[in-house]
């Protein structure tokens, strides 16, 4: 990057060639675009899937490109990628199934029948396909891309008139930069858990053996409130609307000690946004178990600091009074007992880890459905699994909140004087945020496109059935207002909460998908009236908060650590200082 003297002139608008020592007092629209570009790390919104098209033409950037010191490298880029960059087509809008949107974890030619055909072969194996890409090498002829440093030899099966290869070296430079970092850690180790960890993990980027990711995850969880918390690898699958490959991703984070609950504050946070809270691994390991983290900064930088709009006044400075207590017990009860708790029903080498005289509930009747062996709940749950399971953890958080009177917020300081308000405020950020999800939802093509929005929906769906909330429209002014009836958040509602955290428990222990889902699709509809709604959301909405990062620097054997401006321009000075080898 040059200073901001350097220019291309395109018509009568400056590009800046920016440089995070020079000024930003000339920083443009398309500069501030690049910002929030940045901090989905991806072009397509990480909340939500929606494509980011730049707002300037290609011949833009090609101007930028000529006066840039790094030409040589960037035209042959930009050659190969302004197509897609810029495509509008209304396949290339969003993420989704490959058939019919776009995946990077598929090839575009894929079909649906080659993704069932290669998902009931690695069940048959009893393999996760989590760090693999499927790509399409011809007709019936299939390539699982695993991510690892070695490039082994490509090994083929048969199966059901399909050629089946197994490739691995997808992203080995990649996974040889993570290695040598993480060589470097292990001296550091604070214990013997934390480096045999680091082994693991070195091991499984070396390899692309899932097991031995599981491993560090096992060593993650036993290694207990360390002062430095940190994971990485593919760990999330809301990304891939199959639901069985997922994102990279990895965290830094300082452990606050002074909790009565784990809470950490984010030292950097790589992938596609920063949640409020994490409850992993997502391989249930019944001997372990997980860790419930609270992301206490994330949730901080979320602050209603305006006014809270679709509330009436009394609601918003309610919210705004117990908006940090009711979000660390939502965020707690949600990771920890909502992610955290549920047995599966399986049958592995014909021995069940149950009774075969266990009563299902909502029968009555002896179990007839779980899992056998291949079988985990993504796989067979598939594209609708991560939904349904921030369901049944949002919903675990508002029955948990209003338990007993709200008896277990003690955990989390919360005092009698303010009970009855922060479960309200619990209760109405979640019904109030189902409302505004709904811009996640297409009705041209009757999809969600977000995991946590369609969850919160359903949420929201059954709860105005037995009449605890309902969204009041002012049709004159093109405006509404989601109001709770405090009075029965207790009793319809604590009600509501409990018989359909049955229903997602049953359904997902005994692996009936075909009745979860018939469910989970009649709850997901969204009607004529909350159609117009979804319009006045998106006609109405404000430019979506970015999370900008800090970052650490070593100086006289000290570790520095630097903020940022919170606009635009910090936004870009702090990725360009993270990544100085990229912008310099």
């Amino acid at each position: 990057m040059s200073n901001l003297q350097k220019k291309a002139e395109v018509g009568v608008t400056p590009i800046s060639l920016l440089d995070c020592r020079g000024s930003f007092s000339e920083l443009t629209n398309k500069e501030k675009h690049y910002a929030h570009h940045l901090s989905q790390a991806c072009n397509y919104r990480g909340f939500g899937d929606a494509k980011i098209v730049p707002k300037v033409g290609p011949e833009v950037l090609e101007k930028l490109i000529a006066v840039s010191p790094k030409k040589e490298v960037l035209t042959p880029i930009f050659e190969r990628t302004q197509k897609p960059m810029f495509s509008i087509n209304e396949k290339d809008q969003s993420l989704g199934f490959p058939y019919q949107n776009v995946s990077s974890y598929y090839s575009p030619d894929i079909t649906k029948e080659d993704i069932d055909v290669s998902e009931k072969f690695m069940k048959e194996q009893n393999m996760l396909p989590l760090t693999s890409r499927l790509w399409k090498v011809d007709q019936k002829h299939l390539e699982y891309r695993f991510a690892s440093i070695e490039k082994k030899d490509k090994f083929t099966h048969q199966y059901k008139g399909y050629t089946l290869d197994f490739v691995y070296g997808e992203f080995s430079e990649h996974s040889q930069r993570v290695n040598k970092h993480l060589k470097n850690a292990i001296p550091y180790a604070s214990n013997e858990t934390q480096q045999k960890m680091l082994e693991a993990y070195i091991e499984h980027f070396k390899t692309g053996d899932i097991d031995t990711f599981h491993k560090s995850q096992r060593l993650w969880v036993k290694d207990k409130n360390p002062n430095v918390e940190f994971n990485l690898g593919f760990i999330e699958t809301y990304r891939d609307y199959v639901g069985v490959r997922a994102d990279a991703e990895g965290w830094v984070a300082i452990n606050i000690k002074s909790q009565n609950f784990i809470s950490i504050d984010v030292l950097g946070f790589g992938g596609s946004g920063v949640p409020l809270g994490i409850n992993i691994p997502n391989i249930p390991f019944n001997d372990e178990g997980f860790k419930n983290l609270n992301l206490q900064n994330s949730l901080l930088a979320r602050f209603p600091k305006e006014d809270i709009p679709y509330l009436v006044e009394e609601d918003t400075k309610v919210i705004k009074k117990h908006f940090i207590k009711a979000y660390q017990i939502q965020v707690g009860y949600h990771e920890l007992l909502g992610h955290g708790s549920g047995i599966l029903l399986k049958e592995e080498d014909e021995k069940k880890n149950f009774d075969e005289n266990l009563i299902n509930p909502l029968t009555n009747k002896k179990v007839e459905s779980w899992y056998k062996k291949g079988e985990s709940y993504d796989n067979v749950f598939g594209s609708f699994a991560s939904s349904m399971e921030e369901c049944r953890a949002e919903a675990v958080g508002l029955y948990l909140s209003a338990l007993e009177d709200g008896k277990y917020n003690k955990i989390f300081g919360v005092e009698d004087e303010d009970m009855e308000d922060t479960i309200y405020s619990n209760w109405l950020i979640l019904l109030r945020g189902s409302v505004l999800g709904m811009m996640y939802y297409f009705p041209k093509d009757k999809m969600w496109k977000q995991a946590h929005c369609r969850a919160r929906f359903v949420i929201l769906h059954e709860l105005m059935k037995v009449g605890v909330v309902e969204v009041i429209m002012n049709t004159e002014e093109n405006d509404f207002i989601v109001k709770l009836n405090r009075d029965l958040i207790k009793t319809k509602g604590y009600q509501c909460m409990s018989e359909i955290l049955l229903k997602m428990g049953i359904y997902k222990a005994t692996a009936n998908v075909e009745l979860a889902k018939k469910w989970f699709d009649e709850n997901s509809i969204v009607n004529e009236k909350m159609t117009k709604i979804r319009q006045i959301v998106i006609d109405k909405k404000k430019p979506r908060k970015v999370m900008l990062q800090l970052n650490t620097f070593e100086k006289d054997d000290q570790i520095i650590i630097k903020d940022y401006e919170e606009n635009d321009e910090g936004m870009i000075k702090s990725f360009v200082e993270r990544f100085p080898d990229l912008y310099n």
